[in-house]
């Protein structure tokens, strides 16, 4: 198993995963804040335009005033952007703390794994706790299997994974087959623009089937199922 960059070790260890209890590992983006709504408006205030063309940021994001399409580089100096100004205010998903919650009450642990940049870590705990998720958040570089793999193998039991990115479910399955990957993408409209990767276990539409389907997994009975 590939070991995780030391700087996301460190956060692994600090999360406090505890042998032999079931472990939910899930992404905030899409998952459980509306990110990229929240985008979408960020940068329609600053001059620019999303397409809805394709899941992929890269491409989508057009200047107004001339219709030209960013490339890598300028996107990705936007989505750094917005992170720092706007991460503590990305809306929640409606039922995602209420659902994580009762996952908890019925002995799920919970992980937020998430790609948002260092910089930010804070302000997303702060969001969370927030909207009621003050779970334990590590904050990882690049694909997520190393880190999730980590997880799994700390908690010794059943482990999900709930992520929207395809490439991330690759990952998962790649470094630990044994965790169940959900693919889930909260905003409808993002979610037509994506199948189902071939390595996720399932597609929930809406966060009670999600509940639902992460509490079949990990053998939970909670109040959602």
């Amino acid at each position: 198993m590939t070991a995780p960059p030391a700087a996301t070790l460190a956060q692994l260890e600090a999360a406090g995963v505890e042998s032999g209890r079931p472990l939910l590992i899930s992404d905030a983006d899409e998952v459980l804040f509306r990110f990229v709504e929240a985008f979408v408006g960020h940068i329609g205030e600053r001059g620019f335009t999303f397409d809805w063309s394709s899941f992929r940021l890269t491409g989508n994001v057009r200047r107004t005033a001339d219709g030209v399409v960013l490339d890598q580089t300028q996107v990705s100096g936007l989505l750094q952007r917005f992170f720092a100004e706007r991460t503590e205010d990305i809306p929640p998903v409606p039922g995602a703390a209420d659902g994580l919650a009762r996952l908890a009450r019925a002995g799920a642990q919970i992980v937020v794994l998430t790609n948002v940049p260092p910089a930010q870590r804070d302000a997303r705990r702060l969001a969370l706790a927030r909207s009621r998720m003050p779970y334990p958040v590590v904050v990882n570089t690049g694909h997520k299997g190393p880190a999730a793999a980590w997880l799994a193998a700390r908690s010794k039991g059943p482990a999900v994974f709930v992520d929207d990115g395809p490439n991330n479910h690759v990952s998962v399955k790649q470094a630990a087959p044994e965790i169940a990957c959900l693919h889930f993408v909260a905003t409808d409209r993002l979610a037509r623009l994506v199948d189902m990767p071939p390595e996720a276990d399932g597609r929930p539409e809406d966060w009670p089937a999600l509940e639902r389907a992460v509490a079949a997994s990990l053998e939970l009975t909670c109040g959602g199922t």
